[in-house]
């Protein structure tokens, strides 16, 4: 598997670009299998990169992740707008990069309940909001999530790294 080389507009990833962005993984109903709602893990791209996620589609998924060129500092994305994004690459799917991104989330939600990697859960998305992580072409449903959870992250973020926190200096927020 190679990097998908330039875009339909010749841009190109430049993985680490912007490494300050979020991944929100969509974790699986609990025991009770609660259809009503759903709940979202927030993680640092880096995670894809750990030994326990499959090599290379961990690493494919952070150059799409970190290296997009449309990328800002602090934006949560999520799967759905990745595959979104891919559209505009010559290999234009998962399938044809070889990687399953299903796979990839579920190794690093194996890493985080086995506390190997840190990450930010959020319980409280409705049934609506939760669907649209499932598939690309809810982008409306999809921003107005992340809008919600970029403030969310934000307080906790100024929350985590105010100096009564107990935080100390080699501490990483997620």
């Amino acid at each position: 598997m190679d990097q998908p080389g330039p875009n339909a507009l010749g841009e190109v990833l430049e993985p680490g670009r912007v490494a300050d962005c979020y991944l929100g993984l969509l974790l699986p109903p609990g025991p009770a299998g609660e259809l009503e709602s759903g709940t979202v893990l927030i993680l640092a791209p880096a995670v894809l990169l750990h030994p326990q996620v499959p090599q290379p589609e961990g690493s494919l998924v952070y150059e799409l992740l970190t290296g997009h060129p449309d990328r800002e500092a602090g934006e949560l994305v999520f799967v759905a707008d990745l595959t979104g994004e891919l559209r505009a690459w010559p290999h234009n799917t998962w399938a044809k990069l070889g990687v399953d991104p299903d796979q990839v989330a579920q190794a690093v939600i194996g890493c985080w309940q086995d506390g190997q990697v840190t990450g930010f859960q959020v319980d409280d998305l409705s049934f609506e909001e939760a669907r649209s992580l499932t598939r690309p072409a809810m982008t409306y449903v999809r921003g107005q999530l992340r809008g919600r959870l970029t403030a969310r992250l934000a307080r906790a973020y100024r929350r985590w790294l105010h100096p009564t926190s107990g935080r100390q200096p080699d501490d990483r927020f997620l």
